[in-house]
């Protein structure tokens, strides 16, 4: 049997009848209070038991022959031995998207780079790579010398990207087993330029220049990239769907730029999901000591209003030291150890997640993208307020939203919040030193919430997990 028929074989009696989508028709961690997703790159190096990397509800894993077999058993590849734990698991594979090509052994796609220059490179009539304006050359990326910049606008490359990337993988070019894969995740298929500023003529990293035709008048035209992405999501999303592969790209912008993700929502064919790798929290910027929370305020009513797409929303720090739950104690220079930022990830995705449209899955890291963990916070049994009552809304510098056993809320703000009220008469104030074992903590009708912090108000009589919501007492 060949490696596309056993992919349909094993694959297509859970795809969506979407042809658009090309995802599981069941919806992915319906059970759960918080759907989840873990990222695993590096060949799946860093990767965890077999038992806690199924309990997510969708992964994002690098393509690589250590990945598909590390979590197989009995002769079964890891995806299909996934997916036998978890049998609505969304397991999706990373590729470089058509905004560059990866000059990287591991990441080379179809006949390489050495022959996409020869064939369609400088000087041909179809040219399918960017060119310095001022040297003319090639465009290597400084943040990451494997990157070259290419001319998303050529249709030509669009199309050869989607079909060597299937034929590659799903079609087993490379002899590498994706049985029971669901999806293709795209990195920097964005709308905004990757590295602005930072390339350079191939192999002189002393030589920066931009390319010809996203930089004039020395401005970059992130209008014309936008629309050259916008057309090629057009073609690669039914084009991967009518092979039964889904589409996700790494999208981004989600606050800055808040009509990039309403018009990504509103596509003819809307891809399943896209990562919004800056999360509610991230490292980058600043001193790189300490989380940040770039665009809080503007990301959430985004959000909350997806109606389509999935929003991937991948939070993280890569600032601790150590390996291990252990690493989660530690502290960035604000003080903000991994718990703390654990929770106001997850309870900032709880004002804006619809728990009817499924709208969203949820990640946290301090180990970068090679470990995971699949915290406690995200096991029904001992998290789980029930049904969403209504929208979030704002009381004074806080966030909050009301679910059946009681509310989030949120300080997204620099300054502490003082004499926070409670909504409704008492509550249990739970965070992650409590939540497992709340009895003894007191009820109170106000507290006091630190800046950039997030707890759940647990009602009197109500419990923390999932026992009192029969509707929702499944935990796979």
């Amino acid at each position: 049997m060949t490696v596309r028929r056993l992919v349909l074989t094993l694959v297509l009696p859970a795809l969506a009848a979407s042809v658009a989508s090309a995802l599981p028709a069941s919806r992915p961690g319906a059970e759960k209070f918080i759907p989840t997703f873990a990222v695993c790159y590096s060949d799946a190096k860093a990767a965890q038991s077999l038992e806690e990397t199924a309990q997510f509800d969708m992964l994002v894993l690098s393509f690589g022959r250590h990945t598909s077999t590390v979590w197989g058993r009995d002769g079964r590849n890891s995806f299909v031995t996934l997916r036998a734990l978890h049998p609505d698991i969304v397991i999706a594979i990373y590729a470089l998207g058509p905004g560059e090509y990866n000059t990287a052994a591991w990441g080379q796609i179809g006949e390489g780079w050495n022959w996409l220059k020869e064939n369609h490179g400088r000087g041909s009539a179809d040219c399918w790579t960017a060119l310095g304006r001022k040297t003319g050359a090639y465009l290597q990326g400084a943040p990451y010398p494997n990157e070259r910049l290419m001319n998303l606008a050529n249709t030509n490359w669009q199309r050869y990207w989607c079909d060597r990337v299937y034929n590659d993988y799903w079609g087993g070019r490379k002899g590498i087993d994706l049985a029971g894969t669901d999806a293709v995740f795209a990195d920097n298929v964005q709308y905004q330029l990757i590295w602005q500023g930072q390339w350079h003529a191939e192999g002189q990293p002393a030589q920066s220049d931009e390319p010809t035709t996203y930089f004039a008048e020395g401005k970059w035209r992130n209008d014309r990239w936008r629309s050259d992405c916008r057309r090629f999501l057009d073609l690669a999303t039914p084009a991967f769907a009518a092979k039964g592969i889904g589409f996700i790209p790494n999208f981004g912008y989600m606050g800055r730029n808040p009509e990039y993700w309403q018009e990504l929502d509103g596509l003819p064919n809307p891809p399943y999901a896209a990562m919004e790798e800056g999360g509610f929290v991230c490292p980058w910027g600043g001193d790189g000591k300490s989380f940040k929370f770039w665009d809080w305020e503007k990301k959430l009513p985004v959000f909350a209003g997806l109606c389509h797409t999935k929003v991937l929303m991948h939070n993280h720090g890569g600032f601790f030291a150590g390996s291990g739950l252990a690493a989660m104690d530690g502290a960035d220079a604000n003080g903000m150890t991994g718990w703390d930022a654990l929770w106001f990830s997850l309870t900032s995705f709880l004002l804006g997640f619809d728990d009817v449209t499924r709208n969203g899955f949820l990640s946290f890291t301090v180990w970068k993208t090679g470990e995971y963990h699949y915290f406690d916070e995200f096991d029904p049994r001992y998290l789980h307020l029930g049904k969403a009552k209504g929208p979030c809304e704002k009381r004074g510098a806080c966030y909050y939203r009301q679910f059946d056993d009681g509310w989030v809320v949120v300080n997204p703000t620099a300054e502490a919040a003082s004499n926070v009220p409670v909504p409704q008469a008492q509550a249990r104030v739970l965070t992650h030193a409590n939540f497992r074992d709340c009895s003894r903590t007191p009820l109170v009708a106000r507290f006091d919430l630190p800046a950039h912090r997030g707890v759940v108000l647990l009602s009197e009589g109500r419990q923390a997990g999932n026992a009192d919501n029969p509707m929702t007492t499944a935990n796979r």
